[in-house]
């Protein structure tokens, strides 16, 4: 059945006026559901970190280590201390021996592992764990006949990355750092759950490191105080990006007020002390007399 010619105009006029307002409803749905996540991350949002995002409370820092690492009692004080030195730019922090006040926030970091200091990833190591690991399983497949040559293909290509990765840190840094890996946890007085829980990577804290000139390349002292730097700006940089930290122009401690205004000397009782004895001003110059006029000479006539 044919359609009339005016019928089709009119199909095509009623299409052209609906298009807009279908356009319209697209685009309405189309912002509706961009809302979604943003809804969901606002409904998600716990209470207690909206209120502590409000209004900070101070902030202890303890810094624990595993009992596998040595000198764990110097190496937590060391971390420690740099870690309060550089939050104190973001947050208010309670200074060493110095009595929390009560509902103050406690940053627990617990470092799991430091590793010895020969680079982020040992090749070796990688290439076995690699190798043994894609062997096992490509036996396991029922691939026996080749899973030697799979593990051994696969391990070599893990250290060689390695090896081009621990190269790569040593050109930059001109060193070779620990690796250091650990959790952290933000908890507050009456909050079952921790307001906040991350990890770090070791390969976060070596990619903070900044190199070393030549000369202190080989003293440890030094290295490891740049691989505690490190891992405070992780830390300082991951907490601040969770609580909309903002970076301050000067360190806020709790209990440092302002240096205290200049007391006035205390007040005695008694005669008032006597005034020092006052200079009499010399008397003013005298003033001599004009001196006498030179006698005249005699007329001649």
């Amino acid at each position: 059945m044919e359609r009339e010619p005016g019928q089709a105009q009119g199909v095509g006029t009623t299409l052209g006026l609906a298009a807009p307002l279908l356009l319209e409803v697209s685009m309405r749905r189309s912002l509706c559901w961009s809302l979604v996540p943003v809804l969901l991350l606002a409904a998600c949002a716990r209470p207690e970190v909206e209120a502590f995002r409000l209004r900070p409370v101070p902030v202890v820092v303890r810094v624990a280590l595993s009992e596998r690492v040595n000198d764990r009692d110097g190496l937590a004080s060391e971390y420690a201390a740099v870690l309060r030195s550089r939050l104190a730019y973001r947050a208010e922090v309670v200074p060493e021996g110095v009595k929390p006040p009560p509902g103050a926030a406690e940053l627990l970091v617990e470092i799991r592992e430091i590793s010895p200091r020969s680079g982020p990833a040992n090749p070796a190591t990688v290439g076995l764990a690699v190798g043994a690991t894609v062997g096992v399983l490509s036996a396991a497949s029922g691939n026996r006949g080749m899973g030697v040559v799979d593990g051994l293909f696969w391990g070599l290509i893990a250290g060689s990355q390695a090896a081009m990765h621990r190269d790569r840190v040593m050109g930059r840094l001109g060193y070779l750092p620990q690796a250091v890996s650990a959790e952290v946890r933000l908890v507050q007085p009456g909050n079952p759950e921790p307001l906040w829980v991350d990890s770090i990577d070791p390969m976060e804290v070596v990619e903070a490191m900044d190199p070393l000139p030549r000369s202190l390349r080989d003293d440890d002292g030094r290295i490891r105080e740049e691989e505690a730097k490190a891992f405070a700006r992780v830390v300082v940089q991951k907490a601040s990006a969770f609580f909309r930290w903002t970076r301050g122009t000067e360190p806020h401690f709790y209990g440092n007020a302002d240096s205290p205004r200049e007391a006035a000397p205390p007040r005695r009782d008694g005669p008032p002390p006597t005034p020092p004895p006052q200079m009499t001003p010399p008397p003013p110059p005298a003033v001599l007399p004009p001196p006498p006029a030179p006698p005249s000479d005699p007329k001649v006539h």
